[in-house]
């Protein structure tokens, strides 16, 4: 799964949610979760972080995704 692709196809109502979720698990600020998002690159640890999130948002509730 794309992180950016997932990230622009939730609805504008979830994305600060997930992008404060995820950058705190990461230690991130706002300035740099976008540039992660936009350069893809994130390191394995992070990766892996990201992509948990991610499952947990589609297990959580698919349809609203």
């Amino acid at each position: 799964m794309n992180i950016a692709k997932f990230y622009f196809d939730l609805p504008r109502s979830r994305k600060p949610k997930f992008r404060t979720k995820v950058s705190d698990a990461c230690g991130w600020s706002y300035g740099t979760f976008y540039y992660k998002l936009s350069h893809g690159n994130l390191s394995k640890l992070e990766r892996k972080v990201v992509f948990e999130i991610i499952s947990g948002y589609q297990s959580s509730n698919p349809a609203m995704l």
